[in-house]
């Protein structure tokens, strides 16, 4: 614990170390505002308990890591709730069942059996899925007739067509990035979000935006799940979100670490990301949040945008926490500062900047498993789908080499004695 506030005051005392790990902290704001605003608003969690759940996360994994590891919504379980409109309360019971699962395959050990089969095509193939979802995902939001959470469609009409302002403010987004990373990198998400905040003023209207912030104390209150929620949660959400996690948010997460930190990334590793995890869930389930982890998206996000230390992740469960206690239980007016093609932006900047990870990989079999691993789990939107059809890619390689192998090492018998 002690090193990681020493990586807090280090950042304090160097002006530029600190507004560089402010930006890195800022980074993963394009995955984590969108899915938080959907819980809340579509399946009813308390704004409270989701971002007190988030903020004690980050402030654990800051303080054990002391290395910018994000910490994330569980994405397949927040996207099957969303799309099946799932109440919170089974959404919160999800991270029951993660978090003793997780912590069970801690435990037991379970990664180094597994870690056979999450080869570095493999998790390259994960990592460049991943980065082309995430600009995917960046470009449907800046697609949206909203330009800012809970605000009115803005489109405008160039000759018979109708076309979303909010494509004009990521154009201009994606110019102010550009020249922020090439001129003062460790701004960038700082420049950008400022510019996302005057955007929101200007589209959403000062009044309506900044009369929504109310100022109070808000605890989280302790909820246990039902039954029916608990067998709802395994079926719909944990089962399909298990394969995801192991892939994800341990094996590329720990591959990832190490490529940017090397020696630094000693403590990323997979069963202490299984054992960070499961507390993290467990903490958020007994007070009705969501259920979270750690993602090598977002570990991207923080380091291309300036963050290096462990400073990133305290300054992020700070914030959390203080939107979970401070501002009356509703956070949703101080999210809607941000505009969505903001968000968009910065998640397409990270997706690209995560895909070319794949940039180390060498020969026609890596690449091609790396690629059908991407393109299964880009196809499908479904990333578990894709690591499974690499598994079975570089195991049958894997089988076709050693056959050739032992072919070759038979020798038929010949000649006189």
């Amino acid at each position: 614990m002690r090193y990681a506030i020493c990586d807090m005051r280090y950042a304090i005392r160097d002006k530029r170390s600190a507004i560089s790990e402010l930006s890195g902290a800022l980074g993963d704001l394009g995955t984590l505002v969108p899915l938080t605003v959907a819980l809340i608003t579509v399946n009813g969690l308390p704004a409270t308990s989701v971002f007190f759940g988030v903020g004690v996360a980050y402030l654990m994994t800051g303080l054990f890591y002391r290395l910018p590891i994000p910490v994330q919504p569980l994405k397949a379980v927040a996207a099957i709730a969303i799309a099946r409109g799932l109440p919170g309360t089974a959404v919160a019971a999800a991270g029951w069942w993660m978090g003793g699962l997780l912590l069970l395959f801690a435990f037991a050990d379970l990664s180094r059996w597994l870690d056979r089969f999450f080869t570095r095509p493999v998790i390259r193939g994960i990592q460049l899925g991943l980065g082309a979802m995430l600009v995917r995902s960046g470009l449907v939001l800046a697609s949206r007739p909203q330009v800012v959470p809970g605000g009115e469609e803005r489109v405008i009409h160039l000759a018979s067509r109708a076309l979303p302002v909010g494509w004009l403010v990521a154009v201009a987004a994606l110019l102010l990035l550009g020249v922020a990373l090439r001129h003062r990198r460790y701004l960038a998400s700082l420049f950008l979000l400022a510019f996302g905040g005057l955007t929101a003023l200007a589209v959403g209207g000062a009044g309506r935006v900044l009369g929504g912030i109310r100022l109070g104390i808000a605890l989280p209150v302790p909820a246990l799940p039902s039954t029916a929620d608990l067998l709802s949660a395994l079926v719909f959400l944990v089962l399909p979100q298990i394969p995801l996690t192991l892939g994800n948010a341990v094996f590329a997460t720990v591959d990832t670490a190490q490529t940017y930190f090397g020696p630094r990334a000693h403590r990323v590793t997979p069963r202490n990301l299984l054992t960070t995890m499961g507390i993290s869930q467990l903490v958020a389930a007994l007070f009705g949040g969501v259920p979270v982890c750690h993602g090598s998206g977002g570990l991207t996000a923080h380091y291309r945008l300036g963050a290096r230390t462990g400073a990133a992740p305290l300054i992020m469960g700070a914030l959390c926490l203080a939107l979970a206690l401070f501002v009356d239980g509703n956070a949703l007016p101080i999210l809607a500062l941000i505009p969505y093609p903001v968000l968009g932006t910065l998640l397409a900047f990270v997706g690209v900047q995560h895909g070319l990870l794949v940039r180390d990989l060498r020969g026609w079999e890596e690449a091609g498993v790396a690629l059908t691993t991407a393109f299964l789990g880009f196809a499908t939107n479904n990333l578990a789908l894709g690591f499974g059809g690499g598994i079975l890619l570089q195991q049958s390689l894997g089988l076709i080499r050693w056959a050739r192998a032992r072919r070759a090492s038979v020798r038929p018998c010949g000649g006189a004695l």
